[in-house]
C-alpha cells in the first residue's frame, strides 16, 4: 500500500519541481519606469533558471501613467494588504518615506540574509531609508536624492558659474532675468522652481524640500544634528525660501508638482535653476547640469535621500519567503547593483563602496554622491502617520510661504502639531514660571502668619496655636500648596497619582487635631476606642501620619494612575492623567486611599452635627462645618475635572488651583483678614473708650481742670488703666473653646 502512494506522490512532486514557486511583487514608482521593472524580472528569471532555483518572479508595477494612484494612495493600498494580513503579494516595494508605518509587516532581513550583505548596507550614512527600531525591513533597489539642475545653455550665455550659496543662486538669477527682460520683453525666464507643490501628491517632494533647506542653512558642515523648528537656523532657512521665491520666481512655479517641474526641465527657456530627483528625469537631455544644493554658507549643503526598499511580507508561508529572499539576495548582490542598476539604466546603488570604482564613477558623478550631506529627519510624530504629520506640516508653513503669517508663529504652529506642553522652568515657559511664582508667595503667605504670631502684639490672636500646632499646620500647607509642584516637568505615573495622595495628606494633617477634638468632647460615646483617643491624642495623630506614608509607599511602587496623550486640533497637545483600571492592585489602593480620607471627612462632620447643641462649642462648630463644606466643593470638583478631557492645556494645568486657591483663601481669611478685622476692632473700641472717658470728665465738671493742667494724678492713673485693660469683646465667644483647648491643642481653622 505505501509503495502505491508513493508512486502515487511522484507525479506530483515532479510537476512541483518542474512548475517551481511563483513570487509576486507589488511595485511603484512616481515616474514611468516599465523598462527597468520588466528588465530586472526578465533578469531574475533568467538567473533563476541558469541556477535551478525554481522560482519564478512576477512584478505587478504602478505608476503615474498606468495608474491614477499617487503616493498616497499606493502607501494606503500597501497598508490595507498588510493590515489584513494578505498573501496576494510575497515583496514589496515601497518609499522609504513609509517606512515607520509599514515596517511591523515585514520580516526582519537581518536574520536571514548572510553577513556579506548586511555589510553592503551597513553604512551610517543611509541607513536610516531601511533600518527602524534596529529592524532592517527592506533594503533599497536603487537610491535617489535631489540636486540643483542648473541650465548649461544661460549660464553659459552669461558667463555665470554655479552657484554654491542661496545667495549666489538669488544674485546669478536676478542678473539672468534682467538681461533676458532687456533682450525680449516677453521672456518667461524664472530663477528656481522651489518644488513645494501644495497638491496632495506633491506632499513628499514638498517636506523634503523644505527639510533639505533647513539643514543647507546650519552653521556648521559637520554638524549632523537636525535644526530644531523653532531654532534660529529653521527661521533663516524659511525666509531665506520666501526670498527666493519673491526675488526669482513666483507663486505659481513654486506650487508645480513633480510631473509638471519634469515637464518644464525638458523645455530650454524656463528654468534657470531648479530643485529636483536625480533618477527621475525620463531621459537625458543635455539642458541642465546636476550638482550638490546649494547652502546659506558655501561648502554646506542638504540633500534628502528616499530609496525603494524591498521588503518581503511576514504574512506567507515558509517556501514563498524562502524563494523571496532568493529574489531579494539577487537585487541587493553588488554586481547586479552594478551591472543592472548603474551601469545599464545609470541609476545610484545604496552599496557605497562601490563610487570608489573608476568604472562606477565614469558613469556617475561620484563627487557629488561622496558629497551629498543627507539631513536625518526625526521621524516619531506620535499619534500622526507620516501622511497627516506632513500636510498639517506644509498648511502651516503655506500660510507663511503663500500666505501673511509671520515666521514664528509658524514655527509654533508646527511645533504643537506633536509637542507635548507640560509646566516647567524654562526660560520660554512663561506660564509655568507664572505659577511657581504664585505658589511660592502662597507659601510665603502662610510663614508670614507664623513670624507675626511670634511677635508679642499679636500673640494673643493666635492664641488656639502651639508651637507643634504651627509645625503641623505648616507642614500640612507645604503638603497642599506643593502639590501643584507633580504638575511641573514630563508626567509620570507616580506624579500622577502622589499629587491626589499630597493633597489628601495636607488636608488629613489639618482635620486629624480636629476630630480628636470633636472625640474627646462628645460626652455620649464611652467605648474603648473612644477611651483610647482621648488618653492617646499625640499617637492618633502620628498613626494618621504613618498611615498617609504607607499610601505614598504603596502609590511610588504601584501607582494607580497613568499619564495619557491628548491631541488638540489647532491647539496645544497635553498630559492628562487617568486611572489605569488595568492595574487592579493600583486601582484597590486607589480605592481603599479615597474611602480612608471619605470616612475621616464623613467622621468629622458627624462628631460635628452631634456636638452642635453644646453651647460653649458652636461657635467653633459652625466655623469648621462652613469650612468643611468649601473644602468638599473643592475637593469634588477637582475629582470631577480630573475625570473630564478639557481639550485645553492652560485649563488641565490649572486644574489642581481648585482646591489650592480655595485653601490660600481660607488662610487669608482666618490668619490674616480676620486678625486685621479684630485689631481693627479693638482699636476703635479703644477710641470710643476714651470718647467716653472724655464725655464722662465733661459731665463731672472736669474739662476746666484738664483745660488748667490740674487733674488729680489718681484720675489719670485710673483712667490710663481703663484704657489698658480694653475689654476684649472678640475673645468671649472663643474662651469656652479655649479653655478645653489647654488640654487638647486643637488647631482652630
Amino acid at each position: 500500500m505505501k509503495e502505491i502512494l508513493y508512486l502515487l506522490y511522484i507525479p506530483f512532486i515532479f510537476t512541483k519541481l518542474i512548475k517551481g514557486i511563483s513570487v509576486n511583487m507589488m511595485a511603484y514608482s512616481y515616474f514611468s519606469n516599465n523598462d527597468f521593472f520588466q528588465s530586472i524580472e526578465d533578469s531574475f528569471n533568467n538567473h533563476s533558471i541558469e541556477n535551478n532555483l525554481n522560482v519564478t518572479l512576477s512584478i505587478n508595477y504602478f505608476s503615474m501613467l498606468n495608474s491614477t494612484q499617487n503616493r498616497q494612495d499606493l502607501f494606503s493600498s500597501i497598508d490595507y494588504l498588510l493590515q489584513r494580513k494578505s498573501n496576494k503579494y510575497d515583496l514589496y516595494i515601497f518609499d522609504s518615506f513609509f517606512l515607520k508605518e509599514l515596517y511591523p509587516h515585514f520580516i526582519d532581513l537581518k536574520e536571514y540574509l548572510d553577513n556579506e550583505y548586511i555589510d553592503y548596507y551597513n553604512n551610517e550614512t543611509i541607513k536610516y531609508n531601511y533600518i527602524y527600531n534596529d529592524k532592517w525591513v527592506g533594503l533599497p533597489l536603487f537610491i535617489k536624492f535631489m540636486v540643483l539642475y542648473s541650465n548649461d545653455f544661460y549660464l553659459n550665455k552669461y558667463n555665470k558659474e554655479i552657484p554654491k550659496t542661496w545667495d549666489q543662486l538669488i544674485e546669478t538669477a536676478q542678473y539672468i532675468m534682467e538681461q533676458e527682460r532687456i533682450e525680449n520683453e516677453r521672456s518667461h525666464l524664472y530663477g528656481y522652481n522651489g518644488l513645494f507643490s501644495d497638491i496632495k501628491e506633491g506632499t513628499i517632494s514638498s517636506i523634503n524640500s523644505i527639510s533639505q533647506f533647513i539643514y543647507s542653512c546650519r552653521d556648521d558642515k559637520n554638524s549632523t544634528v537636525y535644526p530644531y523648528i523653532k531654532s534660529k537656523i529653521t527661521k533663516n532657512a524659511f525666509n531665506k525660501i520666501k526670498e527666493i521665491k519673491e526675488k526669482v520666481s513666483m507663486d505659481e512655479l513654486f506650487k508645480l508638482s513633480e510631473h509638471q517641474t519634469d515637464t518644464l526641465l525638458n523645455e530650454k527657456n524656463i528654468l534657470l535653476f531648479a530643485t529636483f530627483w536625480n533618477s527621475e528625469l525620463p531621459n537625458d537631455n543635455g539642458l541642465y547640469n546636476e550638482t550638490l544644493l546649494p547652502g546659506l554658507e558655501e561648502g554646506i549643503s542638504g540633500s534628502t535621500l528616499l530609496g525603494y526598499n524591498i521588503g518581503i511580507s511576514k504574512y506567507i508561508d515558509d517556501d514563498k519567503r524562502n524563494a523571496s529572499i532568493e529574489v531579494l539576495k539577487y537585487f541587493i548582490d553588488k554586481e547586479f547593483q552594478k551591472e543592472i542598476i548603474i551601469k545599464k539604466f545609470h541609476k545610484h546603488s545604496a552599496i557605497m563602496d562601490l563610487y570608489k570604482e573608476e568604472e562606477v564613477c565614469s558613469i556617475l558623478d561620484c563627487e557629488i554622491i561622496n558629497n551629498l550631506q543627507f539631513p536625518i529627519r526625526p521621524m516619531e510624530v506620535n499619534n500622526y502617520n507620516e501622511f497627516e504629520y506632513q500636510h498639517k506640516y506644509l498648511e502651516y508653513f503655506y500660510e507663511f510661504l503663500y500666505g501673511n503669517k509671520n515666521v514664528d508663529t509658524v514655527v509654533n504652529d508646527i511645533e504643537d502639531i506633536t509637542k507635548f506642553y507640560y509646566m516647567d522652568l524654562d526660560k520660554d515657559n512663561i506660564f509655568g514660571i507664572v505659577v511657581f511664582s504664585v505658589i511660592n508667595i502662597f507659601v510665603i503667605i502662610v510663614f508670614a502668619s507664623f513670624i507675626f504670631s511670634l511677635f508679642p502684639q499679636f500673640k494673643q490672636y493666635y492664641v488656639m496655636f502651639d508651637l507643634p500646632m504651627w509645625i503641623n499646620y505648616i507642614g500640612a500647607s507645604m503638603f497642599v500648596i506643593y502639590s501643584v509642584l507633580t504638575r511641573f516637568g514630563e508626567p509620570t505615573r507616580f506624579k500622577c497619582h502622589i499629587f491626589i495622595l499630597m493633597l489628601l495628606t495636607g488636608y488629613t494633617m489639618i482635620y486629624v487635631p480636629s476630630l480628636s477634638f470633636v472625640i474627646v468632647h462628645y460626652p455620649k460615646w464611652n467605648n474603648k476606642y473612644m477611651e483610647w483617643i482621648k488618653n492617646n491624642e499625640k499617637k492618633f495623630l502620628y498613626l494618621s501620619y504613618v498611615i498617609e506614608a504607607l499610601f505614598m509607599l504603596l502609590s511610588a511602587i504601584n501607582p494607580s494612575f497613568e499619564p495619557v496623550r491628548v491631541y488638540v486640533e489647532s491647539s496645544k497637545n497635553y498630559y492628562q492623567c487617568e486611572i489605569d483600571r488595568k492595574n487592579i492592585f493600583g486601582f484597590i489602593l486607589l480605592v481603599i486611599e479615597i474611602v480612608f480620607h471619605v470616612v475621616l471627612f464623613m467622621t468629622l462632620v458627624i462628631f460635628m452635627i452631634l456636638e452642635w447643641a453644646i453651647k460653649p462649642l458652636r461657635p467653633y462648630m459652625k466655623s469648621m462645618l462652613y469650612l468643611l463644606t468649601l473644602d468638599g466643593v473643592a475637593f469634588f470638583s477637582i475629582f470631577l475635572l480630573e475625570m473630564i478631557s478639557h481639550g485645553n492645556y492652560y485649563i488641565e494645568s490649572l486644574c489642581p488651583f481648585t482646591v489650592l486657591l480655595m485653601f490660600i483663601m481660607k488662610h487669608i481669611y482666618l490668619y490674616i483678614i480676620s486678625v486685621w478685622f479684630e485689631i481693627s476692632t479693638k482699636k476703635k473700641a479703644k477710641e470710643e473708650e476714651m470718647v467716653n472717658d472724655l464725655l464722662k470728665f465733661n459731665n463731672d465738671g472736669a474739662t476746666t481742670d484738664m483745660i488748667s493742667g490740674n487733674i488729680p494724678n489718681t484720675d489719670n492713673t485710673t483712667n490710663v488703666e481703663t484704657i489698658n485693660n480694653v475689654s476684649m469683646v472678640s475673645d468671649d465667644t472663643k474662651k469656652a473653646t479655649y479653655n478645653m483647648s489647654q488640654t487638647t491643642n486643637v488647631i482652630y481653622i
